[in-house]
Protein backbone atom coordinates (compact mmCIF):
# COMPACT_ATOMS: atom_id res chain seq x y z
CA UNK A 1 0.00 0.00 0.00
CA UNK A 2 1.26 3.84 -0.68
CA UNK A 3 0.43 5.73 2.11
CA UNK A 4 0.01 8.88 -0.55
CA UNK A 5 1.62 11.18 2.34
CA UNK A 6 -1.06 9.81 4.96
CA UNK A 7 1.34 9.30 8.64
CA UNK A 8 2.34 5.95 10.01
CA UNK A 9 0.12 6.59 13.42
CA UNK A 10 -2.61 7.25 11.21
CA UNK A 11 -2.12 4.23 8.84
CA UNK A 12 -2.18 2.15 11.87
CA UNK A 13 -5.29 3.51 13.36
CA UNK A 14 -6.97 3.33 10.15
CA UNK A 15 -5.79 -0.40 9.68
CA UNK A 16 -6.89 -1.45 12.83
CA UNK A 17 -10.22 0.34 12.69
CA UNK A 18 -11.00 -1.23 9.02
CA UNK A 19 -8.65 -3.54 8.12
CA UNK A 20 -5.82 -3.97 5.82
CA UNK A 21 -6.18 -1.48 3.68
CA UNK A 22 -5.88 -2.03 0.13
CA UNK A 23 -5.47 1.85 -1.50
CA UNK A 24 -4.84 5.38 -0.27
CA UNK A 25 -4.47 8.66 -1.97
CA UNK A 26 -5.10 11.97 -1.10
CA UNK A 27 -8.19 13.98 -2.35
CA UNK A 28 -7.70 16.57 -4.88
CA UNK A 29 -6.79 19.98 -3.06
CA UNK A 30 -10.13 22.02 -3.10
CA UNK A 31 -12.18 19.13 -3.47
CA UNK A 32 -13.35 19.35 0.70
CA UNK A 33 -12.70 22.14 3.15
CA UNK A 34 -10.10 19.50 4.92
CA UNK A 35 -7.75 17.06 4.41
CA UNK A 36 -9.11 13.96 3.36
CA UNK A 37 -7.84 10.61 2.05
CA UNK A 38 -9.48 8.09 0.23
CA UNK A 39 -9.06 4.66 1.32
CA UNK A 40 -9.98 1.37 0.24
CA UNK A 41 -10.17 -2.08 2.23
CA UNK A 42 -8.94 -4.63 0.82
CA UNK A 43 -11.22 -7.55 2.09
CA UNK A 44 -14.06 -6.01 0.48
CA UNK A 45 -13.13 -2.94 -1.97
CA UNK A 46 -15.30 -0.86 0.55
CA UNK A 47 -14.58 2.86 0.39
CA UNK A 48 -14.16 5.20 3.13
CA UNK A 49 -12.80 8.88 3.44
CA UNK A 50 -10.25 9.29 6.44
CA UNK A 51 -11.05 13.53 7.41
CA UNK A 52 -8.38 15.65 9.76
CA UNK A 53 -10.32 18.26 11.54
CA UNK A 54 -8.59 21.87 10.49
CA UNK A 55 -9.25 22.63 14.42
CA UNK A 56 -10.30 21.06 17.69
CA UNK A 57 -13.48 22.84 17.85
CA UNK A 58 -14.29 21.84 14.13
CA UNK A 59 -13.48 17.98 15.22
CA UNK A 60 -15.80 18.43 18.06
CA UNK A 61 -18.99 20.14 15.91
CA UNK A 62 -18.42 17.56 12.95
CA UNK A 63 -18.25 14.64 15.82
CA UNK A 64 -21.09 15.86 17.29
CA UNK A 65 -23.16 15.87 13.94
CA UNK A 66 -22.48 12.65 12.96
CA UNK A 67 -23.33 11.12 16.17
CA UNK A 68 -26.59 13.31 17.02
CA UNK A 69 -27.92 14.42 13.91
CA UNK A 70 -26.46 12.85 10.95
CA UNK A 71 -28.72 9.81 11.77
CA UNK A 72 -32.22 12.02 11.52
CA UNK A 73 -31.36 12.06 7.02
CA UNK A 74 -31.64 8.58 6.81
CA UNK A 75 -29.51 5.56 5.37
CA UNK A 76 -27.75 6.88 2.34
CA UNK A 77 -28.10 10.54 3.14
CA UNK A 78 -25.12 11.20 4.51
CA UNK A 79 -21.81 9.53 5.20
CA UNK A 80 -21.72 7.39 8.45
CA UNK A 81 -19.37 7.88 10.93
CA UNK A 82 -17.16 4.72 11.29
CA UNK A 83 -14.49 6.18 14.07
CA UNK A 84 -12.54 8.84 15.72
CA UNK A 85 -9.03 9.67 16.99
CA UNK A 86 -9.19 12.88 18.96
CA UNK A 87 -5.43 12.97 19.42
CA UNK A 88 -5.08 12.74 15.76
CA UNK A 89 -8.30 15.03 15.04
CA UNK A 90 -9.33 12.44 12.83
CA UNK A 91 -12.62 10.58 11.42
CA UNK A 92 -13.25 7.75 9.29
CA UNK A 93 -16.47 8.11 7.29
CA UNK A 94 -17.86 5.76 4.82
CA UNK A 95 -17.39 7.32 1.25
CA UNK A 96 -20.37 8.43 -0.35
CA UNK A 97 -21.05 8.15 -4.71
CA UNK A 98 -21.72 11.46 -6.77
CA UNK A 99 -19.98 14.81 -7.39
CA UNK A 100 -20.47 18.21 -5.13
CA UNK A 101 -23.63 19.56 -6.50
CA UNK A 102 -22.26 22.78 -7.09
CA UNK A 103 -19.76 20.93 -9.82
CA UNK A 104 -23.14 19.74 -11.86
CA UNK A 105 -24.13 20.93 -15.07
CA UNK A 106 -27.60 20.93 -14.43
CA UNK A 107 -30.71 22.25 -16.74
CA UNK A 108 -33.00 25.06 -15.00
CA UNK A 109 -35.83 21.70 -14.85
CA UNK A 110 -33.49 19.80 -13.50
CA UNK A 111 -32.43 22.09 -10.99
CA UNK A 112 -36.05 22.65 -9.64
CA UNK A 113 -35.91 18.43 -8.72
CA UNK A 114 -33.00 18.64 -7.39
CA UNK A 115 -33.16 21.83 -5.20
CA UNK A 116 -36.68 20.11 -3.72
CA UNK A 117 -35.02 17.35 -2.83
CA UNK A 118 -32.38 19.20 -1.20
CA UNK A 119 -35.17 21.17 0.91
CA UNK A 120 -36.64 18.16 1.89
CA UNK A 121 -33.49 16.70 2.90
CA UNK A 122 -31.92 20.28 4.76
CA UNK A 123 -35.16 20.36 6.77
CA UNK A 124 -34.49 17.07 8.21
CA UNK A 125 -31.27 18.45 9.21
CA UNK A 126 -32.71 21.91 10.91
CA UNK A 127 -35.52 19.62 12.81
CA UNK A 128 -32.58 16.73 13.89
CA UNK A 129 -31.66 17.07 18.06
CA UNK A 130 -32.79 18.98 20.98
CA UNK A 131 -30.84 22.02 21.56
CA UNK A 132 -29.31 22.24 25.15
CA UNK A 133 -30.07 25.67 27.35
CA UNK A 134 -26.75 26.69 26.32
CA UNK A 135 -27.03 25.73 22.92
CA UNK A 136 -29.54 27.30 22.68
CA UNK A 137 -28.19 30.88 24.33
CA UNK A 138 -25.49 30.34 21.79
CA UNK A 139 -27.65 30.14 18.87
CA UNK A 140 -29.36 33.06 19.58
CA UNK A 141 -26.46 35.44 19.95
CA UNK A 142 -25.20 33.40 16.66
CA UNK A 143 -26.08 36.44 14.21
CA UNK A 144 -24.67 38.96 16.11
CA UNK A 145 -21.72 37.39 16.37
CA UNK A 146 -21.88 37.84 12.31
CA UNK A 147 -22.51 41.32 12.60
CA UNK A 148 -19.85 42.24 14.61
CA UNK A 149 -17.23 40.88 11.66
CA UNK A 150 -18.90 43.29 9.46
CA UNK A 151 -16.46 46.33 9.83
CA UNK A 152 -13.53 43.99 10.12
CA UNK A 153 -14.61 42.73 6.60
CA UNK A 154 -15.49 45.88 5.43
CA UNK A 155 -11.93 47.41 6.35
CA UNK A 156 -10.03 44.09 4.40
CA UNK A 157 -12.37 45.09 1.48
CA UNK A 158 -10.39 48.72 1.34
CA UNK A 159 -11.19 50.75 -1.84
CA UNK A 160 -13.42 48.27 -3.28
CA UNK A 161 -15.99 49.87 -1.16
CA UNK A 162 -16.86 53.50 -0.89
CA UNK A 163 -17.94 55.42 1.65
CA UNK A 164 -21.83 54.43 1.16
CA UNK A 165 -20.89 50.71 0.62
CA UNK A 166 -19.14 50.93 4.16
CA UNK A 167 -22.60 52.74 5.80
CA UNK A 168 -24.75 50.01 3.83
CA UNK A 169 -22.85 47.19 5.40
CA UNK A 170 -23.14 48.81 8.55
CA UNK A 171 -26.77 49.26 8.68
CA UNK A 172 -27.05 45.55 7.57
CA UNK A 173 -24.84 44.58 10.71
CA UNK A 174 -27.04 46.49 12.96
CA UNK A 175 -30.57 45.59 11.67
CA UNK A 176 -29.21 41.60 11.99
CA UNK A 177 -28.40 42.59 16.03
CA UNK A 178 -31.90 43.31 16.39
CA UNK A 179 -33.16 40.43 14.57
CA UNK A 180 -34.55 37.38 17.80
CA UNK A 181 -37.70 36.10 16.46
CA UNK A 182 -35.90 33.45 14.22
CA UNK A 183 -36.18 29.83 13.71
CA UNK A 184 -33.35 27.96 15.32
CA UNK A 185 -32.14 24.33 14.07
CA UNK A 186 -29.42 22.36 13.62
CA UNK A 187 -27.61 23.57 10.25
CA UNK A 188 -24.86 22.54 7.71
CA UNK A 189 -22.88 25.86 8.50
CA UNK A 190 -21.38 25.98 4.77
CA UNK A 191 -22.14 26.66 1.38
CA UNK A 192 -24.65 23.65 1.13
CA UNK A 193 -23.92 23.50 -3.01
CA UNK A 194 -20.62 22.61 -1.45
CA UNK A 195 -22.09 19.59 0.85
CA UNK A 196 -24.69 18.39 -1.43
CA UNK A 197 -23.69 15.65 -3.46
CA UNK A 198 -25.68 14.47 -6.60
CA UNK A 199 -25.32 11.11 -8.12
CA UNK A 200 -27.58 11.75 -11.10
CA UNK A 201 -30.53 8.79 -9.37
CA UNK A 202 -33.00 10.35 -7.01
CA UNK A 203 -30.59 10.14 -3.87
CA UNK A 204 -29.53 13.20 -3.13
CA UNK A 205 -26.67 13.19 0.40
CA UNK A 206 -25.30 15.77 2.28
CA UNK A 207 -21.97 15.91 4.07
CA UNK A 208 -18.99 18.18 5.86
CA UNK A 209 -20.36 19.44 9.34
CA UNK A 210 -17.40 20.95 10.58
CA UNK A 211 -19.08 23.94 10.73
CA UNK A 212 -22.67 22.61 11.82
CA UNK A 213 -24.20 23.54 14.72
CA UNK A 214 -27.84 25.03 16.43
CA UNK A 215 -28.21 28.37 15.15
CA UNK A 216 -30.75 30.16 13.61
CA UNK A 217 -31.61 27.96 10.13
CA UNK A 218 -31.69 30.71 7.49
CA UNK A 219 -27.67 31.47 7.83
CA UNK A 220 -28.12 27.66 5.45
CA UNK A 221 -29.41 29.66 3.14
CA UNK A 222 -27.12 32.35 2.43
CA UNK A 223 -24.65 30.53 -0.38
CA UNK A 224 -27.81 29.85 -2.30
CA UNK A 225 -29.29 33.66 -1.84
CA UNK A 226 -26.50 34.49 -2.89
CA UNK A 227 -25.44 32.61 -6.11
CA UNK A 228 -27.93 30.29 -8.20
CA UNK A 229 -31.29 31.62 -6.48
CA UNK A 230 -30.54 35.31 -7.22
CA UNK A 231 -30.77 34.06 -10.92
CA UNK A 232 -33.20 31.38 -10.85
CA UNK A 233 -36.26 32.17 -8.37
CA UNK A 234 -37.90 28.92 -9.88
CA UNK A 235 -34.83 27.09 -8.34
CA UNK A 236 -35.24 28.93 -5.17
CA UNK A 237 -39.28 28.41 -5.10
CA UNK A 238 -38.67 24.75 -5.59
CA UNK A 239 -36.19 24.73 -2.37
CA UNK A 240 -38.27 25.97 0.31
CA UNK A 241 -41.83 24.23 -1.79
CA UNK A 242 -38.96 20.52 -0.53
CA UNK A 243 -38.18 22.26 2.87
CA UNK A 244 -41.85 22.36 3.86
CA UNK A 245 -42.34 26.51 4.02
CA UNK A 246 -41.34 30.02 3.07
CA UNK A 247 -39.30 32.40 4.61
CA UNK A 248 -41.68 34.33 7.68
CA UNK A 249 -40.60 38.34 7.73
CA UNK A 250 -37.77 38.71 9.99
CA UNK A 251 -36.21 35.55 8.40
CA UNK A 252 -36.10 37.47 4.53
CA UNK A 253 -34.66 40.83 6.69
CA UNK A 254 -31.91 38.33 7.76
CA UNK A 255 -31.26 36.53 4.48
CA UNK A 256 -30.65 39.95 3.14
CA UNK A 257 -28.23 41.15 5.58
CA UNK A 258 -26.11 38.31 5.75
CA UNK A 259 -26.31 37.96 2.02
CA UNK A 260 -24.92 41.42 1.67
CA UNK A 261 -22.32 40.83 4.58
CA UNK A 262 -21.08 37.42 3.02
CA UNK A 263 -20.81 39.63 -0.41
CA UNK A 264 -18.34 42.34 1.25
CA UNK A 265 -17.12 39.57 3.38
CA UNK A 266 -16.01 37.66 -0.36
CA UNK A 267 -14.71 41.50 -1.60
CA UNK A 268 -12.22 41.44 1.31
CA UNK A 269 -11.42 37.49 0.52
CA UNK A 270 -11.07 38.33 -3.50
CA UNK A 271 -8.62 41.38 -2.84
CA UNK A 272 -6.25 39.27 -0.85
CA UNK A 273 -6.51 36.51 -2.97
CA UNK A 274 -6.07 38.55 -5.74
CA UNK A 275 -9.01 36.93 -7.27
CA UNK A 276 -11.08 38.88 -9.37
CA UNK A 277 -13.43 36.40 -10.60
CA UNK A 278 -14.47 36.62 -6.64
CA UNK A 279 -14.62 40.46 -6.20
CA UNK A 280 -16.59 40.49 -9.68
CA UNK A 281 -19.21 38.22 -8.20
CA UNK A 282 -19.54 40.20 -4.63
CA UNK A 283 -19.58 43.27 -6.72
CA UNK A 284 -22.99 42.42 -8.27
CA UNK A 285 -24.50 40.93 -5.25
CA UNK A 286 -23.86 43.85 -3.41
CA UNK A 287 -25.23 46.37 -5.87
CA UNK A 288 -28.02 44.07 -6.54
CA UNK A 289 -28.96 44.25 -2.84
CA UNK A 290 -28.52 47.90 -2.56
CA UNK A 291 -31.05 48.39 -5.34
CA UNK A 292 -33.88 46.22 -3.44
CA UNK A 293 -33.53 47.08 -0.17
CA UNK A 294 -34.11 50.45 1.39
CA UNK A 295 -31.71 51.21 4.64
Amino acid sequence: MTDQNLSAPLRTWAENTLGPIAAVRPLLPGATPTPVWYLVRGSDNARFHLKIALSSGAFTRETFAYRHAVPALGPGSAPRLVATAARHLALILTALPGTALRQVRLTESAQKTVHWRAGMLVAELHQAGRPTTTARREASAFLSRLADAAERHADGAGDLLSAEDQKFAMVLAGHLRVLDRLPLGFIHGRGLESGLRWSGTSRLALQDFDRSRFAPVVVDFVHLAYGLWADRPRVRTAFFDGYGRTLGAEERQALRCLTGLHAVRSLAEGLVRADQAVADAARAALDRLKSEVSV
